[in-house]
């Protein structure tokens, strides 16, 4: 059999790194956002194009794969580890339009570097003391899609729909989805034909079974045209039994649960939530896997073993930097905003402040800290939200989590225990200045010294 002869361009083309390239993502679009306001070169919540990295030995001639050579001074001389990720090979000035990936490669690294499992999206609940139950993305259960063989499974669920979430789609975007729904509708009323002959057969069965009749004798039912229409006009006219009947044929991701104040009206219910979590149902469907690729491990089981001290219950404690203190952003009291490995996690273990004591720095600005307010916490849970970013939840690192590593908080000069500790020699002044006295003037028989020393004199004699 002869083989296919390729060109050399086809060739170059195949065997090239170049071309083999992901597409790039559409950019993240926060609604909360305000207009305006949005960067151009902030850091997006995820990346949408794949960073490229060349040996030390390309490097050094400034090849990194591409139709020309990058410039040393924006690449290797600007950074030990240069990455960079293409914006634009060909631009009409013949130039590379390419910038720096080292924000979101070494946001991976130091995430890597948590030796955390990626859990399903939780709510932490800082009142309390239970901590979240940890639930991997990659169990069969719940690692599905609209295509996946394992939903037929009972209890089965997913996390990707074959249908939009209505609840996060724009008028336009509704009305584009509503047209394309009514150039399908022949096939949906087959779909809900064959729903309707189901149903009709399990009613047939039970009813069959409940008389004693025999069950392999039932004939298959047969619905008319007539049954069909006033079974459409009778699921028109309940809005409650159309719903999930609508979520099912369109495989639509269950919206958010209805607001108390339409409770009491008529509104189409929509069926049980069958996406892997239930912040999905709030939020909308993520629009990566669960994972996101920043961890592959299904469980946080492991031992952290100290050289010294041994098996450790507690992984070695990371140290969080205070990005926000507590107190009033925009008229309104915000919570405390700490960064943990590249991460900007809302208030950290806010509950556990009020029985071992808030850490400088955190209920109020202060100057006075070297390098800024910091302290140290132990991560314990992760997952990655619908809109592709980051969820950290840690605690606060205990006395036996830093004990074998020697590490202790910062705790500012000039304090009490220090002084009980005789960690400092000098003992601040705990009352407040006295005012000065006046000197009392000297009477006409001399100063007070000279009349007391005469007094002593008469009484002696």
């Amino acid at each position: 059999m002869a083989t296919t002869r390729l060109s050399p361009t086809a060739n170059l083309l195949r065997k090239s790194r170049l071309f083999a390239l992901p597409q790039a993502l559409t950019p993240p679009d926060d609604p909360l956002a305000p207009k305006g306001r949005d960067s151009d070169t902030a850091t997006l919540a995820h990346p949408i194009r794949a960073s490229i990295v060349t040996p030390a030995s390309s490097l050094a001639r400034g090849d990194w794969g591409l139709k020309r050579p990058l410039p040393a001074k924006s690449t290797s001389q600007k950074s030990s580890r240069p990455v960079v990720r293409v914006n634009e090979l060909d631009t009409f000035e013949h130039v590379t339009d390419f910038e720096s990936a080292a924000d979101h490669t070494v946001t991976l690294e130091k995430f890597q570097e948590l030796h955390m499992p990626v859990s399903l999206p939780f709510k932490v609940n800082y009142a309390t003391s239970i901590m979240p139950r940890h639930q991997s993305p990659f169990e069969s259960h719940v690692d599905n899609t609209d295509t996946s063989k394992n939903l037929e499974e009972p209890g089965a669920k997913q996390f990707r729909h074959s249908g939009p979430w209505l609840a996060g789609q724009t008028r336009a975007q509704f009305d584009a989805y509503l047209k394309k729904v009514r150039g399908n509708k022949p096939e949906l009323l087959q779909k809900l034909r064959e729903k309707y002959v189901k149903k009709r057969t399990v009613e047939r069965k039970k009813q069959a079974q409940d008389n004693g009749e025999d069950l392999a004798t039932l004939e298959p039912v047969q619905v008319s045209d007539e049954e069909f229409q006033l079974y459409l006009k009778s699921l028109r006219g309940d809005p409650f039994a159309l719903g999930p009947i609508i979520f099912e044929l369109l495989d639509l991701p269950s919206p958010p649960a209805v607001p108390n104040d339409r409770i009491g009206q008529q509104y189409f219910q929509s069926p049980g939530t069958k996406l892997s979590s239930g912040e999905y149902a709030v939020s909308g469907p993520p629009k990566t896997h669960p994972s996101a690729g920043l961890s592959y491990m299904r469980s946080h089981a492991l031992i952290y073993n100290h050289p010294s001290y041994g098996a450790q219950t507690y992984q070695r404690p990371v140290e969080a930097r205070i990005l926000r203190p507590k107190g009033k952003f925009k008229n309104k009291s915000a919570k405390a905003i700490a960064g943990v490995g590249g991460i900007a996690v809302e208030d950290l273990n806010a509950m556990t402040f009020i029985e071992q004591g808030s850490p400088p720095g955190l209920a109020a600005f202060d100057a006075t800290i070297p390098g800024g307010g910091k302290y140290w916490v132990t991560p314990i849970r992760a997952s990655v939200d619908s809109n592709g970013r980051i969820g950290l939840a840690s605690y606060r690192a205990s006395a036996a989590a830093k004990a074998p590593y020697r590490i202790e908080d910062y705790k500012k000069p000039g304090s009490i225990s220090d002084v009980v500790r005789g960690n400092q020699r000098y003992v601040p002044r705990l009352d407040r200045s006295r005012p000065r006295t006046h000197r009392p003037r000297e009477s006409a028989h001399g100063s007070t010294e000279d009349i007391a020393k005469n007094l002593m004199k008469t009484l002696s004699s």
